[in-house]
């Protein structure tokens, strides 16, 4: 068990991480007070409009923070702390040794990468979630795992082994049918893209022995 300092001392080392995880309370907190409608008509990735007859899903446009925004939104308590845990689980161990302006950089690439082909994939709807940011963080790790043994301390294997898993089953419809409602597939898959993108840079720029 960590004391009390020494756990603080460790958040400290983690900011960025820290900080992805505090807004994604507060915007939680924000939904169970406001409702749910009130913040999605801020954060969520396509506009809700009414053009004289009905309302409708309209593109971000000239609303930048909508490319990231619906990385902090999630719908549920269950939601949230899935997420919370491998944000945690990965993203320190990247801040750790890779550096907060990393984590960040790669936080904006991941939720922009995984936004924008759940919106390709699937068009105008509301989404939303870490979980883009995850499979970006997870991709990179697991490249690192793969091309760079040791930069980067990992969890046990066996964990990518059920992030792949888990991605895959996504893409058909059980957890639908389990009850578990529909999952951004495009997010996964989009911020895994990046992640692994970003991992093959990590790989060629640090020499091994470093």
């Amino acid at each position: 068990m960590h004391s009390h300092p020494d756990l603080m001392a460790h958040w400290r080392r983690v900011p960025i991480t820290v900080l992805v995880l505090a807004l994604s309370g507060v915007v939680f907190l924000l939904m169970e007070v406001l409702g749910e409608a009130v913040v999605l008509d801020w954060l969520a990735f396509n506009k809700v409009e009414y053009n004289g007859r009905r309302f409708e899903l309209v593109s971000p446009g000239t609303d930048y923070w909508r490319y990231v925004s619906p990385a902090l939104v999630h719908f549920g308590v269950m939601h949230i702390v899935f997420n919370a845990l491998w944000i945690w689980e990965f993203g320190s161990r990247l801040e750790l040794r890779l550096g907060s302006i990393f984590v960040l950089n790669l936080f904006l690439a991941g939720a922009v990468g995984g936004n924008l082909l759940q919106y390709w994939w699937a068009g105008p709807s509301i989404f939303g979630g870490l979980s883009g940011v995850v499979y970006a963080y997870m991709g990179c790790l697991w490249i690192l795992w793969r091309l760079r043994p040791g930069l980067v301390s990992i969890p046990v294997p066996s964990i990518f082994t059920f992030m792949w898993i888990w991605l895959f089953v996504g893409f058909t419809d059980v957890l639908k049918y389990l009850g578990l409602g529909s999952i951004a597939n495009g997010a996964h898959l989009g911020g895994l893209l990046v992640g692994i993108l970003t991992g093959v840079i990590i790989a060629r720029v640090f020499p091994r022995g470093s």
